[in-house]
Parts: structure tokens; C-alpha cells; sequence
């Protein structure tokens, strides 16, 4: 007799490396896009939240008013918990619409966005503090807790899944979390040596542009033409793992629940 017992089905892959270069294929395609998304907010954020808390701080140690910082510090951690949540929420749903080929949607990422402030604020604090106790018993456990909560911020911007996010990102990602986790670190030496780089850059340029640039980069407050720098080095930094981030989500969902990612926003819309 022949053996006629079924082959097990083989387990899709997630496909880092495929992630990896579809990531920066549609970062360089897009990246006056990406970078003006990221650049002109982070620069009107450094100016409006940045400088006054720093300007804050520098007064009171002249004046030995430690209290005096407390309201400036509040608001400060408050402004920068939104400003990096939207941020993060308007460039994954960007990322997954140019993925689709529909185009940025600028529009309706931002209004994805700000209807998800809430549970993405609410979730992301619980998700922090879950991380961060995982990672005080090792690297490994934080990574595998990042890995199970990766795709929370696109569950909410696609979805619409509010504060059952975590408990879908947690679906999506079973079985894929070591998968997950090595993307993790791959982006994570990218983005070394990219700032690196580009840090190197930015010294070069600084010091001819202005030789006393080491004594002004001590002062407390920072000067205007350091936060453009500062700004155009998270332009060019922080959205490639963001759109990885959108690529995850979508190939999960192709793995899991089978359509193209063509489909992901019609089904939504």
C-alpha cells in the first residue's frame, strides 16, 4: 500500500528580508513625502515643546526654583506622548496605502490618526510598561512583548480596533514573533548606522557653517539651526521602521486571513 497520509501544509513565511526591502523601496520612492510628513512637525514640535521646556528648565536652575519645572515638564510629557503617537499612527497608515497603491491618503491618515488617539495613548502606556518589566528580567522576554504588541498602532488606523488592539495584534502575530523579533534587531542596527552616518554628516556641515558649534550644542536651550538639523536627522530615520511596521501588518493578514493587501483599506473604507 502507498502512504496516503496527508504532507502538513507548510507555515507561510513572514519574509523579513522581503519586508526589509519593501520597506525602503517605498521609503526612497517616497521620501520628499516621508521626509516633509516627519520633518516640518517635528521641527514646529522642537520649537513649540522642546525649547520652552528647555528654556524652563535653564531659568529655574538660575533661579533655584526646582517646583517651577514641574507645569513646563507636565505639559512637555503630555505634548510629546500625542505628538509621537500621531506621528507614528499618520506614516504606518501612509505607508500601507502607498503599499496598496492608493495613493498617501494623507487626509485620511491623519483623521485615522486623531480618532485613534485615545486607545492608541491608553494602549501604548500599557504596552510600555508590559515592555518595559519584560525587559528588566532580559532583552529577550522585552523583545518577545514588543513582538506580540507589534502591530497595535495599525490594528487601530486600519481597523478601527480601539482597545481591543492589543488583543488583535496578539492574534495576528502568534507564530511569527521570532520572526518579529529578528526584524526588530535588523532595524535596529540599520538605524545605527544610519544615524551614524548621517550624524557624521550633520558635524561636518555644522562645523562649516559655524566653527563654535561645540559651545552653543552646551547650551540649554537649543539653538534654532541645531533643532533643524535635529529634524531633518528624524526626517530621514524615523520612517523606516514605522512602514515595516504597516508591511507586517499587512502581510499577517494576508497569511492569516488570505486576500491581497489591494484589499486592506476597501475593506475599511
Amino acid at each position: 500500500m502507498t502512504d496516503t497520509n496527508p504532507t502538513p501544509a507548510m507555515k507561510a513565511e513572514l519574509g523579513v528580508g522581503r519586508i526589509i526591502g519593501g520597506a525602503f523601496d517605498l521609503y526612497f520612492k517616497n521620501f520628499p513625502l516621508f521626509f516633509g510628513v516627519v520633518f516640518i512637525p517635528y521641527l514646529i514640535y522642537s520649537s513649540l515643546i522642546v525649547t520652552p521646556f528647555q528654556t524652563a528648565v535653564a531659568e529655574a536652575g538660575m533661579s533655584g526654583d526646582a517646583a517651577s519645572v514641574v507645569a513646563p515638564f507636565l505639559t512637555y510629557l503630555a505634548a510629546s506622548m500625542v505628538f509621537f503617537i500621531l506621528l507614528q499612527a499618520v506614516i504606518v497608515r501612509m505607508s500601507i496605502s502607498l503599499h496598496t497603491q492608493l495613493g498617501a491618503q494623507i487626509g485620511a491618515a491623519i483623521k485615522a490618526a486623531v480618532f485613534g488617539l485615545l486607545p492608541m495613548l491608553v494602549l501604548g502606556v500599557l504596552a510600555g510598561l508590559a515592555s518595559g518589566i519584560a525587559f528588566l528580567f532580559l532583552i529577550v522576554p522585552g523583545l518577545y512583548v514588543v513582538a506580540i504588541i507589534y502591530v497595535y498602532i495599525p490594528a487601530i488606523v486600519f481597523e478601527g480596533a480601539g482597545f481591543s488592539a492589543l488583543g488583535r495584534s496578539e492574534t495576528l502575530t502568534k507564530g511569527y514573533r521570532w520572526a518579529i523579533i529578528g526584524l526588530i534587531i535588523l532595524l535596529a542596527l540599520i538605524n545605527i548606522a544610519v544615524m551614524f552616518g548621517a550624524g557624521i554628516l550633520i558635524a561636518i556641515v555644522s562645523f562649516a557653517v559655524d566653527p563654535n558649534v561645540v559651545q552653543e550644542a552646551s547650551d540649554p536651550v537649543t539653538p534654532v539651526w541645531m533643532n533643524i538639523l535635529s529634524s531633518a536627522l528624524q526626517a530621514v530615520v524615523l520612517p523606516i521602521g514605522l512602514i515595516a511596521s504597516g508591511l507586517v501588518y499587512a502581510r499577517l493578514r494576508e497569511i492569516k486571513e488570505g486576500g491581497s493587501t489591494g484589499d486592506l483599506l476597501k475593506v475599511f473604507e
